[in-house]
């Protein structure tokens, strides 16, 4: 049976995710849609202002899903498991103080939960005259935009031409594999942010040749990328990504890449959220291209010539 389709919208507070949402659901007027809102405070207010159109909602109040309400999510997911003919699509929006990261690993790391329901994008709104003093002052901004697959640059209007140019560079250089849109008062291209492949998908083949190779900071938000021309030990690169993502998973916010092995034909894909690490199979390397690992890292004052010696000790030797 067909996966639900699950569309996860996050973005610091005032970003406009409600606002979004209400978009989102006048350009879907066909689709069954069950949402889930998420507010910190006793009463959901945001429950309020989302606009008819949608099959059924549920709201979940006083406290975030991703730490306090985590039981009473997946009590949702197992209703919406259990009448999974009656909706084409969930949509999730969560605090504006909610870290995502433990939300997809729900979705990524639990078995039941990935048997129902398909994680396609992760969603980031960010408001453009704030985005970077929000990412500058609160680790909550940084998880939340790092984290994501789409991030939506809203708000646009509130400052100039000039300054949305070089938001979007600045975006790009800390999250480098995300899609970035620019839009205002909520409203966004929908068919287009749908189409953005997966969080574990081949998406990752396709960017990682033409992502930077220096190390970017923005304020203390550190992003390069390695790059390594000899196949790496899988087994022993996996349990040294393991460790790392255990052990600095207050710093190390975010790994994606594409890794060339002596074992498989095809690349596998890297990623990581927080101590979630996932390595998938991604596409056959072509017969004549050169196997080349590229690996980003984003996080805090993370350190790459630490990080490149630590992997460079699973190559294997030419």
């Amino acid at each position: 049976m067909q996966r639900i389709p699950v569309q996860l919208i996050t973005g610091f507070l005032g970003a406009g995710k409600t606002t979004f949402l209400n978009h989102f659901i006048q350009a879907r007027p066909n689709e069954r849609l069950f949402v889930i809102e998420n507010e910190v405070g006793k009463v959901n207010v945001d429950c309020e202002l989302v606009m008819g159109g949608v099959e059924d909602i549920a709201g979940l109040t006083a406290g975030c899903l991703c730490c306090s309400l985590y039981d009473e999510l997946l009590d949702v997911l197992e209703e919406v498991s259990m009448r999974r003919e009656e909706f084409d699509r969930l949509v999730i929006e969560t605090t504006g103080v909610a870290d995502p990261s433990s939300i997809i690993q729900t979705f990524l790391g639990n078995r039941g939960v990935e048997r129902v329901f398909e994680l396609q994008q992760v969603i980031c709104l960010t408001d453009a005259a704030y985005v970077e003093e929000n990412i500058n002052a609160t680790d909550e901004a940084r998880r939340q935009l790092v984290s994501a697959d789409v991030v939506l640059l809203n708000k646009c209007d509130q400052v100039s031409e000039a300054e949305v140019e070089e938001l979007v560079q600045k975006l790009n250089n800390i999250h480098p594999t995300a899609t970035i849109f620019c839009g205002e008062q909520g409203v966004f291209p929908i068919d287009e942010i749908l189409k953005v492949q997966a969080f574990h998908d081949e998406r990752t083949t396709q960017v990682a040749p033409t992502l930077p190779k220096s190390t970017h900071r923005h304020n203390d938000i550190t992003t390069f990328t390695l790059t390594f021309d000899r196949p790496f030990n899988l087994s022993s690169l996996a349990q040294e990504l393991v460790k790392l993502t255990k052990l600095y998973r207050h710093q190390v916010y975010r790994i994606k890449g594409i890794i060339a092995v002596n074992t498989t034909p095809t690349r596998v894909i890297v990623q990581s959220v927080r101590d979630c690490f996932i390595l998938s199979d991604g596409p056959l390397w072509e017969p004549d291209s050169k196997r080349i690992s590229h690996i980003v890292f984003i996080g805090k004052d993370v350190e790459r010539k630490a990080i490149e010696k630590m992997l460079s000790r699973h190559l294997l030797k030419s």
